[in-house]
C-alpha cells in the first residue's frame, strides 16, 4: 500500500475533525462569554450539524463536476477563512452563522475522499484503510480536548482558533501533490436521487448513521458541560479526563477496519452500536471518578468502531458512479438528526430535568437499534 497519500489524508481527516471538536472542551468559556444557556450553546452545534448535513448531501453532485480533488481543497480553504472569522466575533448570532458556514465547508470532504481512497487503493484493503483513515478522527477527539487545556495556559480560546484557521490554509498543497482525480469516466456517471432513494441501503445505513453519530459527535459535544456542572468535575480537570478517555477510539478505528475486512461490516456494525448504547446506559449511571473514566473510555471506543463499518459497508454496496453521492447522504441523515439534534435535545432535557436522565434514553434508543446492521444486504462488489 501507498502510506504517504494515506498519511496526508489522515492530517486532513484529523484537521477537518480537530476545527469542530475544538468547540466542545471551549463550549464553557464560549457559553460564559456570550451569556447563554446551557440550550443556547447546544444550539452552536445544531447549526454546524445543518450546514455539515446539507454539504455533505449536495457534495456528492458537484464533485464529480468540479472534482473531488478541487471540492476537497476548496473546503479547506473555507475552514481557514470561518476559523480567522470567529476569532474576531462577539456576536451571538453571528457566531450561528459561522458555525453553519463551518459545517458547510467541512461537509465536503468525506464524500470527496472516499473515491479517491477507492480509487487508489484495492478493494481487499477498504477495511483496512478506511480504518487508519478514520483513526484520525478519533486521535482529533482524544487529542484536542489535552491539547486545548495546555493551550489555554498561553493562549486565549480566540487565538487557539486563529492558529487551526492557518494551518486549514497550508495543509491542502500537499494534498494536491500526493493525491489522484478517480477515473474520469467514472466521476461523470450520473445517479438520479430519486433512484438512490428507492435504494433501502440508503435508510437502514441513514438511521444507523444517526445512532452512531448521536452515540460520538452528538454526545462528545456537551460531555464537558456534564462533566463539569452536573458531575462537579474543575474545568481544566475534566477536559484533560475527557481526552484521556478518548485514546480508545484511535485504536478501535484501526482494529474495527482489519475486523470488518475479516467478519464482514455486517457484524461490525451490529456489535459497534450495540456496545455503544450498552456503555452510554452504564455511563448515565456513573458517579464517582473511576467508574465515570471507565465508562468513559468504555462509551468512547466503542461508538468509534461503527464507522470503519459503515464506510466499507457503502464502498462495497454501491458503484464508483454513486459512492459520494450515497455517503454524502447517509452521513448528512446521521448528522442533521445525530450529531445536530442530539446537543440540543440533551441540553433541553438538562434544563428542565438533567444530562443523566437524557444520556440515559439516548443509550436505550442506541442499542435497541443494533439489530439494524443485521439486515444489511451481502456486499455487492
Amino acid at each position: 500500500m501507498r502510506f504517504l497519500p494515506l498519511f496526508i489524508f489522515w492530517c486532513l481527516w484529523f484537521l477537518n475533525h480537530a476545527t469542530r471538536a475544538s468547540f466542545s472542551p471551549l463550549l464553557p468559556l464560549i457559553k460564559d462569554s456570550l451569556s447563554i444557556t446551557h440550550a443556547e450553546a447546544g444550539g452552536f452545534f445544531s447549526s454546524l450539524s445543518l450546514g455539515f448535513a446539507l454539504s455533505m448531501l449536495v457534495s456528492g453532485r458537484f464533485a464529480s463536476n468540479l472534482g473531488y480533488k478541487k471540492t476537497i481543497v476548496v473546503g479547506y480553504i473555507g475552514i481557514g477563512i470561518v476559523m480567522l472569522w470567529i476569532r474576531f466575533t462577539e456576536n451571538y448570532h453571528i457566531f450561528h452563522l459561522l458555525f453553519f458556514l463551518l459545517g458547510i465547508s467541512t461537509g465536503t470532504y468525506i464524500p470527496s475522499i472516499i473515491p479517491i481512497l477507492t480509487e487508489i487503493y484495492e478493494s481487499r484493503h477498504w477495511g483496512k484503510v478506511i480504518g487508519i483513515h478514520d483513526s484520525a478522527a478519533s486521535f482529533s477527539i482524544f487529542s484536542i480536548p489535552i491539547l486545548i487545556a495546555f493551550g489555554l495556559k498561553f493562549l486565549s480560546w480566540r487565538n487557539i482558533l486563529l492558529i487551526l484557521g492557518v494551518i486549514c490554509l497550508v495543509l491542502p498543497i500537499f494534498f494536491w501533490k500526493v493525491s489522484v482525480e478517480p477515473n474520469k469516466e467514472y466521476s461523470q456517471s450520473r445517479t438520479r436521487y430519486i433512484d438512490i432513494l428507492k435504494n433501502r441501503l440508503v435508510w437502514i445505513m441513514g438511521i444507523l448513521s444517526i445512532m452512531a453519530s448521536g452515540s460520538s459527535i452528538g454526545l462528545y459535544s456537551i460531555l464537558p458541560l456534564y462533566l463539569i456542572e452536573e458531575r462537579g468535575i474543575e474545568f481544566g480537570y475534566a477536559n484533560m479526563l475527557f481526552g484521556i478517555s478518548r485514546i480508545g477510539g484511535f485504536f478501535i478505528s484501526i482494529i474495527s477496519g482489519f475486523l470488518t475486512d475479516h467478519f464482514g461490516y455486517r457484524t461490525m456494525i451490529s456489535l459497534s452500536l450495540f456496545l455503544a448504547g450498552l456503555s452510554t446506559l452504564l455511563l448515565s449511571f456513573a458517579s464517582n471518578l473511576v467508574f465515570i473514566m471507565i465508562t468513559l473510555i468504555l462509551q468512547a471506543t466503542f461508538s468509534i468502531a461503527y464507522f470503519p463499518a459503515a464506510f466499507s459497508a457503502i464502498s462495497k454496496l454501491t458503484s464508483i458512479s454513486e459512492r459520494s453521492t450515497v455517503t454524502g447522504l447517509v452521513f448528512s441523515i446521521g448528522v442533521i438528526f445525530g450529531m445536530g439534534l442530539t446537543p440540543l435535545i440533551l441540553g433541553l432535557v438538562a434544563d428542565h430535568f438533567s444530562f443523566q436522565k437524557g444520556i440515559f434514553w439516548l443509550g436505550v434508543i442506541i442499542t435497541s437499534s443494533s439489530f439494524l446492521g443485521k439486515i444489511l444486504a451481502e456486499e455487492r462488489n
